[in-house]
């Protein structure tokens, strides 16, 4: 069975990119958005690099902690209407993205203001076939050089050791894929394909994106929402990450609980509910918690079997 290609767009602290957009003399300056501005100064909704970079933090923080934090950083407050937060500039700066969107795909699903879900597994197929008809070699379409914001997790040396890994060698037969190699070989290899074409597609969209409406977007590409959500947050801003499926254990191994919040209700298990909210990885769980056995190595097996289930299911939640 064909494994799906699906991808999730987010906008890079979209809120401030729409203020920037709107006062551009602020871009490349630290940022935030606030609302509510009378209770010290509002809190904090969307913080831009620069401002991160100063040790401002989204959460929990608000206007008059940023200005103390870093005082020349620029606050821009939502406006209100009958004390309720308007958000109509954000909303139509959204649609302008989504309209380019679901120019390249009819397969797209709103998940927030500033996020998208879209299923590129009948695309990914179709350039596929097309670039095999066309008789271009795989290595020669999906060269670097058209990669310049990708990555791809559980691959150290950048995306040209990344193409060298998953494609056919110069001297190999691409129509067998794999020589000598075992149904799941065969299997895994045609995913790492797909993963690709799909990212060069992902490039593309996120390049249009930014043309028409001056946004710039993250990304994450994978076999579900998952892990494409997943992915999306280890390179950012502008950037975008390949999450295969044999990286996810050793992704699991060093990431703290607390880091995939998704994850975490996929496997329907409260795991926060008896942990320190300092602690990290599951080793310092409460001893009145009834998962106090619950190891984080073996929380990241569970979820690795789960993400394999939701993978392979006949009709999985995408």
């Amino acid at each position: 069975m064909t494994s799906r290609i699906v991808t999730l767009i987010d906008m890079d602290c979209f809120y401030v990119q729409v203020e920037e957009k709107l006062n551009p003399e602020v871009k490349g300056t630290p940022a935030v958005v606030v609302q509510y501005k009378p209770y010290r100064g509002g809190g904090i909704i969307a913080v831009n690099y620069e401002a991160r970079a100063k040790g401002i933090k989204r959460g929990g923080t608000h206007g008059d902690d940023a200005k103390k934090i870093c005082p020349e950083v620029h606050i821009f407050q939502i406006p209100e209407v009958r004390g309720k937060a308007d958000l109509t500039r954000y909303r139509d700066a959204s649609k302008d993205v989504f309209k380019v969107l679901t120019s390249f795909s009819d397969c797209v699903e709103r998940a927030s203001i500033d996020e998208a879900y879209i299923d590129l597994t009948d695309i990914v197929e179709k350039r596929l076939k097309d670039v095999r008809d066309s008789g271009v070699k795989l290595r020669d379409y999906l060269c670097a050089e058209k990669f310049g914001n990708t990555f791809a997790s559980g691959c150290d040396g950048g995306i040209g050791v990344w193409l060298n890994k998953v494609l056919p060698s110069e001297e190999s037969d691409e129509d067998d894929e794999m020589i000598d190699g075992d149904e799941a070989s065969e299997r895994e290899f045609s995913d790492h394909v797909r993963l690709t074409m799909g990212a060069l597609f992902v490039e593309e969209m996120r390049a249009a994106v930014f043309e028409a409406t001056g946004f710039r977007c993250s990304a994450g590409i994978s076999h579900n929402k998952t892990l494409s959500k997943l992915g999306c947050g280890l390179n950012k801003p502008n950037k975008q990450t390949i999450m295969p499926m044999d990286a996810v254990p050793q992704l699991f191994s060093s990431m703290p609980i607390s880091k995939n919040k998704r994850m975490a209700k996929t496997m329907t298990v409260g795991v926060s509910l008896g942990m320190n909210k300092n602690m990290t990885r599951g080793k310092h769980l409460s001893r009145s918690c009834p998962l106090a056995c619950y190891s984080a190595a073996r929380i990241g097996a569970d979820a690795y079997k789960i993400i394999s289930k939701i993978n392979t299911a006949k009709e999985p939640d995408w």
